[in-house]
């Protein structure tokens, strides 16, 4: 079997500049489009962990915890935000998008050994337990 380019035709001419241009703006509002889901998926993040830490750790806890912030690295099907305790002590909620079960995890690392370690959290004495063992005072 031989392949045969057709020849070519003047009434049937490709405009290559527009298919282009389309596809180029069709790539633009795709981006947009995702910038925008991830806003949200952001938004949703952190107002979930902050319900999730007044249900867990009581009203005034939360609220010293201070700013909660999407995590730059949400796992797939997750919506996952961090709050910054120290430089070295983070708080991590993690929720499924279904909004089922959230938990907490306290993120530690410890420059001199350089050793990271991760606790369960649950309530406000099991954060408490886990900021101490981590050094926080």
């Amino acid at each position: 079997m031989t392949l045969a380019q057709p020849e070519a035709t003047t009434r049937m001419k490709t405009d290559t500049t527009a298919l282009i241009a389309l596809g180029l703006a069709a790539i633009a509002t795709r981006h947009e489009e995702m910038r925008e889901q991830d806003r949200l998926d952001d938004d949703r993040a952190v107002r979930h962990a902050r319900a999730e830490a007044r249900a867990a750790f009581g009203e005034d806890a939360a609220a010293a915890l201070g700013e909660w912030l999407p995590s730059p690295h949400m796992p797939e099907g997750m919506y996952q935000a961090v709050v910054e305790i120290t430089p070295s002590t983070s708080l991590i909620c993690t929720m499924p998008r279904d909004e089922t079960a959230a938990s907490f995890e306290v993120l530690a690392y410890c420059g001199r050994c350089n050793h990271t370690s991760t606790t369960r959290v649950a309530s406000l004495v099991e954060l408490v337990g886990a900021l101490r063992t981590s050094g926080v005072r």
